[in-house]
């Protein structure tokens, strides 16, 4: 039993002894030196704010319409006539020609007819004239030589007295005058002149037809003065003013260009596009290359941006906010918004000078450290890599 306790002390003393040294001996070990974190850099590429005074330019599609559209409307009745030309849905035609006419054969010669009559009323005046109005009568008498029955009645001639006028009146030379002269005026109504240079659009009533005062024969439009209507964003018309000079070129042939003016700007917002119209005037269209119902492209000068600069717009953050390098850091800097045109913006706000980030690491944010790797104004600095 001795024996046994002896050895169980002896056995726990050797295993003691043993854990002892290894802690002394591992303490005398020295721990291996650790390793720097490397340090991670954050590079950017900026280009300096040199603010300029920018042309606010607007580019729009827009619709070729003619800018005189005519409903022409008979007001009176009869057969319809052709004029000039064809009475047919594109028919050319000058101003001046005659478009269409209604039969006036009687009513002609029911004028004739009163003309004669107020001849012979005249006639029967001039002895009285010769006699009682010695200084009128060579006037009158050159008057009653004048009257042709075809033409239009000429004026009378200006009554020299308040007598002669009396006179004039009692005899019913001034009612029969003024009964012709209107007349003439409701004769003139039978024929529908072009008013300018223009083509038949629509044809309602077919000529021989039998029309009634108020019908509606047809329409026409102008060919020699047209408008490209463009719907314009809300947001872009206060750039623009009536009377800027614009370019306009052809959708499918860039080669043809024509120039014109802003003449109208709408002040009513088309409720399905949410655009305003601004009406262009062309200038001299030449024939056979510009046609009603035509879509153009169009690029309007805008008003002058004072201390802008065009920048991308993808480096806009929270809609007006940009980073800027101030030291080695990041900063956030507001900005205003001038005008928004495709991929860029037109901004204002910063400082001459201002270091501002074009392209940034993903997880930018404000007091950042960085460096800048590329540095140099817009067009010169390459396309965008990632960093």
């Amino acid at each position: 039993m001795r024996k046994y306790i002896i050895s169980t002390l002896a056995f726990i003393v050797l295993v003691g002894g043993g854990y002892t040294l290894m802690g002394f001996l591992a303490s005398q070990k020295s721990s291996p030196p650790e390793r720097p974190k490397p340090e991670i850099v954050n590079y950017v590429r900026a280009i300096e704010f040199k603010p300029t005074d920018i042309e606010s330019e607007v580019e729009a599609f827009g619709r070729i319409s003619s800018s005189q559209m005519l409903n022409l409307t008979v007001e009176v009745g009869g057969r319809l006539l052709a004029g000039s030309n064809p009475f047919k849905e594109g028919q050319r035609f000058a101003k001046g020609q005659l478009l269409v006419k209604i039969h006036d054969t009687e009513q002609r010669l029911t004028l004739q007819a009163r003309k004669s009559t107020f001849l012979n009323l005249l006639a029967s005046i001039l002895p009285d004239l010769k006699i009682d109005f010695t200084e009128s009568y060579p006037s009158w008498q050159a008057y009653f030589d004048s009257i042709d029955l075809e033409k239009d009645l000429p004026d009378l001639p200006q009554s020299r007295s308040s007598k002669e006028k009396t006179f004039l009146a009692t005899k019913n030379i001034l009612g029969e005058f003024y009964n012709i002269k209107s007349a003439e005026e409701n004769l003139k109504k039978y024929n529908i002149y072009a008013p300018y240079n223009g083509s038949i659009t629509t044809v309602n009533v077919e000529v021989g037809s039998i029309v009634n005062a108020g019908t509606s024969v047809g329409s026409i439009i102008r060919t020699d003065r047209l408008e490209l209507e463009l719907p314009v964003e809300v947001k872009d018309v206060k750039h623009l003013d009536v009377g800027k000079m614009v370019e306009i070129v052809s959708n499918t042939d860039q080669s043809k260009s024509w120039t014109g003016e802003v003449v109208r700007i709408s002040d009513i917002i088309d409720p399905t596009t949410q655009s305003i119209s601004v009406f262009i005037s062309i200038n001299n269209p030449r024939r056979g290359e510009i046609y009603d119902g035509l879509y153009l492209k169009a690029k309007i000068g805008g008003k002058l941006i004072k201390n802008a600069m065009s920048i991308p717009r993808n480096i806009l953050r929270n809609k007006n906010e940009v980073f800027i390098v101030e030291g080695d850091v990041l900063k956030t800097k507001n900005v205003n918004i001038e005008k928004i045109s495709g991929d860029n913006a037109i901004v204002t706000g910063l400082e001459e000078g201002d270091l501002l980030v074009i392209d940034a690491p993903t997880n930018a944010s404000n007091n950042m450290k960085v460096e800048i790797a590329e540095q140099g104004v817009l067009e010169d600095l390459p396309a965008r890599s990632e960093l």
